[in-house]
């Protein structure tokens, strides 16, 4: 069987990886509120599609559509001009809707297939876990769940929560146990600096199967071009610059009216 790696579109990452994630696999992106986890994970689907020429869909669950691009509208990203060449999909769930991503998932398969999509971020996994009543039915769902995302063929990031642990260097683990059922496992968190008076960002990659990959923590940054580890060989993609324009709130973007028509192919009819 091939192997193929995916370059993740994030500097200095695929130097900690050896190459990349591999192709076709599930990885926990895991961090604290703030930790910069949505920053990371849209970059990995706009550098993937404008870069790499790989379509990208976002499953949002917290947030709607329309306040995650005004959100993330002060990175040099077009991430209108990715829609309009359909390389970047949103799908947005009420949290009330969540079921849905479990039980009709043939739906989001049938979108995947149709516009090429081979990257996809879920986002996030707390909505999801609460939808069970119980952690064995959880165990279970999330198996069902990772089964499932599996048969799309995508490479795919799920974002979850850490729990704060109060022994440094411990390992951390996220809110409800996902990474023990993904292939891979990329941690963000916050450490203070007495020195500075300041959080700083650092990443650690603390599993990724079939992949030799760097057991240190880095330092990580964020500005206007996204999340950048800072490896000292952080070698950045050449995405299509945002162009310079204001983006309102009220404003959709231009295909608004069709991923919320692809929404409605996956809600559950009354």
């Amino acid at each position: 069987m091939e192997r193929k790696l995916v370059k993740t579109g994030i500097p200095g990452l695929d130097n900690i990886l050896g190459g990349g994630f591999l192709e076709g696999s599930i990885i926990t992106l895991s961090g604290r509120t703030g930790s910069g986890r949505s920053t990371f994970a849209l970059q990995y689907l706009y550098n993937g599609a404008m870069v790499d020429n790989e379509p990208g869909l976002y499953i949002s669950i917290e947030e709607s559509k329309q306040d995650f691009i005004f959100h993330m509208s002060g990175y040099n990203w077009d991430l209108e001009e990715a829609e309009k060449l359909n390389k970047l999909l949103f799908l947005d769930y009420p949290i009330y809707e969540v079921d849905q991503i479990l039980t009709q998932y043939g739906a989001i398969q049938e979108i995947i297939t149709s516009t090429n999509v081979k990257r996809v971020v879920v986002d996030s996994m707390m909505p999801i876990a609460l939808f069970f009543p119980d952690q064995d039915e959880r165990k279970k769902g999330f198996l069902k769940l990772i089964d499932n995302i599996r048969k799309w063929g995508t490479t795919t990031l799920m974002i979850a929560e850490d729990t704060h642990s109060k022994n440094i260097g411990s390992l951390p683990s996220t809110a409800y146990g996902i990474e023990s059922f993904t292939d891979g496992w990329v941690n963000i968190y916050f450490h203070y600096d007495d020195a500075m008076q300041e959080r700083r960002r650092a990443v650690e990659v603390i599993k990724m199967k079939g992949i030799r990959h760097s057991n240190k923590a880095y330092p990580a940054a964020i500005d206007k071009d996204g999340f950048k580890i800072l490896t000292g060989e952080t070698s950045a993609p050449e995405p299509v610059i945002k162009k310079q324009k204001t983006i309102v709130a009220t404003k959709k973007p231009a295909t608004v009216k069709k991923t919320l028509g692809v929404r409605r192919i996956v809600r559950k009819s009354k």
